[in-house]
């Protein structure tokens, strides 16, 4: 069973889903920040030779392939305490992601329900190029 066709989200999407906030303590990693970069570059070039990189800067980090690098950099923060990883998203610097290791630090502030006319569900599709598809 497709439940996506490229540009296209089933309208049922949303019947599962929640839009949630919350506070998240601690001092994350900035993978993409000049001083994670050069904390990782001598951690990885083995690495980084084996998957044919000459060299690892935020555009390594950023690119979507391969996976690996980016897998890398977040068990380096993992393993020095990082309660998780903050760096951009590729689709625009403006899209901050977050990712949170267990057991997670935050803090619940209230969730919603998902609906067709969300804001923030709107502007999410628009900028991926999606749109809700009614049966």
């Amino acid at each position: 069973m497709i439940l996506f066709h490229w540009g296209e989200v089933p309208l049922e999407w949303c019947d599962q889903r929640l839009i949630g906030t919350a506070a998240a303590d601690g001092d994350y990693a900035d993978i993409y920040s000049s001083a994670w970069i050069a904390h990782l570059r001598p951690k990885l070039p083995d690495e980084c030779l084996r998957l044919g990189l000459q060299d690892l800067d935020a555009a390594v980090l950023q690119n979507a392939a391969p996976r690996r690098i980016s897998q890398l950099a977040s068990r380096q923060a993992y393993e020095l305490g990082c309660p998780g990883i903050y760096y951009r998203s590729r689709y625009g610097h403006d899209l901050e992601n977050w990712a949170i290791f267990e057991p997670f630090p935050i803090h619940p502030r209230g969730s919603k329900e998902i609906h067709e006319g969300d804001e923030s569900l709107q502007k999410a599709l628009e900028n991926l190029g999606l749109r809700l598809r009614r049966k």
